[in-house]
């Protein structure tokens, strides 16, 4: 049972505090209906929100306070220590940015979208293996222990402080309206492309990549944000001719011995 000295809300409480008003976005950051679909829309719109939001605090020194008490649970649990991701951060604060402005506590967005969608909206090499999430909202003033001690009194936050699977993270902490949203992003990078992919998918584009542990390329695919398969292939290049799609998520299956593991890449468009 979480102790009210935590000043935890609920996501019902949150819905009533967000009737008093989000703070309004900066206009190259308009939020009013989320992030743009397509990759390159949602850089553009990310990259204007990362800039800062009017009305909105970016709780840097909390952020780096929880990335310190993240490392000495691990370490109290024998867990690997993390390495903080740029596109993990940035993810981490685009998804607490929108919490803020439109007035919901959730692991997806209004639109569906998860937090690895989001990751792999910005990055743009790294192969993902193993992904988890962390998300709370506080009142604001709660200290940075006290939000740890919330997320360790939820068995799912709390088991991904113990999770070994995970080499790097991500924290952000943001203050609206008399609130503190906290995501925390956990993720294992088992590989990256050799260079960055770019949102606009090119033909022929190289998939070649250097990989983390002895991991043998099986083939690739490109996929739905629901999973259905739009391309798929073998070989280290893109093919030629790339199929219309707004939004497509980059696979890459990859053998370990007997076993394969499909690792998650960057979200790609076409020219449309």
């Amino acid at each position: 049972m979480l102790r009210s000295t935590y000043k935890f809300l609920s996501v019902s409480a949150l819905a009533l505090a967000a009737l008093s008003g989000p703070a309004f976005a900066d206009p190259a950051c308009d939020l009013s209906d989320g992030y743009g679909i397509t990759p390159t829309a949602f850089q553009k719109e990310a990259n204007a929100c990362l800039q800062g939001i009017d009305g909105i605090k970016t709780d840097s020194a909390t952020a780096n306070q929880l990335l310190r008490l993240a490392g000495e649970q691990r370490a109290d649990h024998g867990a690997s220590e993390l390495e903080a991701l740029s596109s993990l951060m940035d993810a981490a604060r685009l998804h607490a940015y929108d919490m803020a402005v439109r007035g919901y506590a959730a692991h997806e967005d209004l639109e569906g979208r998860t937090h690895l969608d989001r990751v792999r909206m910005m990055e743009r090499s790294g192969l993902i293996g193993a992904f988890g999430a962390n998300v709370v909202v506080v009142k604001a003033g709660t200290s940075a222990e006290d939000i740890q001690k919330v997320m360790m009194a939820d068995k799912a936050n709390a088991e991904n402080f113990k999770r070994n699977a995970f080499d790097h993270m991500g924290v952000a902490a943001i203050e609206a309206n008399g609130v503190v949203y906290v995501v925390e992003l956990f993720a294992r990078i088992d590989g990256r492309l050799d260079a960055p992919m770019p949102t606009v998918a090119a033909a022929r584009a190289k998939l070649t990549a250097d990989y983390s542990e002895k991991f043998e390329p099986v083939g690739w695919s490109v996929v739905s944000a629901n999973g259905t398969t739009l391309m798929r292939g073998i070989g280290d290049k893109l093919p030629a001719s790339i199929p219309s799609m707004e939004e497509g998520f980059l696979q890459m299956d990859v053998a370990l011995g007997n076993d394969v593991y499909t690792l998650k890449g960057p979200a790609i468009s076409s020219s449309l």
